[in-house]
């Protein structure tokens, strides 16, 4: 799909102001989907911006996951609901439907009057705010969207909008008439584990084995099945420059780090080269193939959103938009340091973590 642009937010100094000021601009509608709002500032900030826009008569609509939006704050939420908001919390934990409960939006979608999206890998808290400039301040990106593509996203919403009220949402305050804005190509690939295709993993799948030249992976949650990390091997070993950045011992999910590094040994032996993000916890979710294909989004390489979560990735076809983010990549590289057989041994958690791990990674 052509037309769009496509702009990239590096961290909450650069994203938040943008998002918030679309919000502020809103006319008729707004679509606001995340995993993570955690009652903060900057959650505070946005909940009294959207309540400002439903009192007046602009449609908001906003789905919290029900686990990750657990801090969202009491305040925040009867801010929201008193003003207009209808907001849903996302399959709310049910020990009676363990299948349902483990399925988690994790979907990063904002969508202001059907005519900007805003996506990425950033939720709503402190962590996100700043500059990675302390361990409090996260790493992580977000992307502005406007063109035709802007409507995949509004589509990825009311999915879930439905699914939650039964309530189908179309007409110009929602999808609007879009034109052409830029020349970037980009593809909207979203996905539930009810539809069985799959296609945020086919599409991280076909970019591995599709690269010719180079890979770039920069991922908060690294844990590659056996499909992934034998594709990633392949492509060492047909001449393809494989390199992943991972968070350090800062990640805030500890076992998802002890599950990693069960890989890292196997991968290096294979030619691929790991980095370790030092400043701070790293948060991205970046794919570059060849100088020219990247994939940005929602999505973890794992198989929690593989096949688990509701999740929303953005292609784009583009060689300026791809040395933009292969540029962010290597200033990250000046705050990582490289992983290596000789420094592995010091750098492992001890075994029984990783070894308790393994059995769960499919959940993490």
């Amino acid at each position: 799909m052509g037309g769009n642009k496509v702009r990239t937010l590096p961290n909450g100094d650069a994203f938040f102001p943008p998002m918030l000021a679309a919000v502020k601009s809103a006319k008729r509608s707004i679509t606001f989907e995340t995993f993570a709002f955690v009652d903060a500032p900057v959650t505070r900030e946005f909940s009294r911006a959207l309540a400002e826009r439903a009192r007046s008569g602009v449609s908001v609509k906003m789905i919290l996951d029900d686990v990750g939006s657990a801090k969202a704050g009491e305040d925040n939420v009867r801010l929201m609901r008193e003003a207009g908001v209808e907001l849903h919390f996302f399959h709310p934990i049910n020990i009676f439907r363990p299948q349902i409960s483990n399925n988690r939006t994790h979907r990063k979608i904002l969508v202001v009057d059907g005519k900007v999206a805003y996506t990425g890998g950033a939720g709503f808290a402190l962590a996100w705010s700043g500059n990675a400039h302390s361990t409090k301040h996260w790493r992580d990106t977000q992307y502005e969207i406007k063109g035709p593509a802007v409507a995949g996203f509004q589509k990825a919403f009311c999915e879930n909008w439905f699914e939650l009220t039964r309530e189908n949402l179309g007409g110009s305050s929602y999808f609007p008439e879009l034109v052409g804005v830029g020349k970037t190509p980009v593809q909207v690939i979203f996905d539930s584990p009810w539809d069985g295709s799959h296609p945020i993993a086919h599409g991280v799948l076909a970019a591995i084995n599709g690269a010719r030249k180079s890979l770039l992976l920069q991922q908060s949650y690294f844990v590659p099945n056996r499909d992934f990390r034998e594709a990633l091997l392949r492509a060492a070993a047909r001449g393809v420059e494989v390199e992943v950045m991972v968070p350090n011992h800062l990640v805030d999910s500890r076992l998802t780090r002890y599950a990693s590094q069960n890989y890292w040994a196997e991968l290096l032996q294979g030619g691929i080269r790991i980095y370790q993000y030092e400043t701070t916890m790293m948060h991205s979710k970046l794919l570059v193939a060849d100088g020219q294909l990247s994939i940005v989004g929602s999505g973890n390489l794992d198989d929690r959103s593989f096949f688990i979560n509701d999740e929303i990735n953005l292609h784009v076809d583009s060689e300026e938009f791809a040395l933009e983010q292969t540029e962010m990549f290597q200033k990250d590289l000046r705050s990582s340091q490289e992983i290596t057989l000789v420094n592995l041994g010091r750098l492992l958690e001890p075994g029984y973590k990783r070894f308790f791990a393994r059995f769960i990674e499919s959940h993490l």
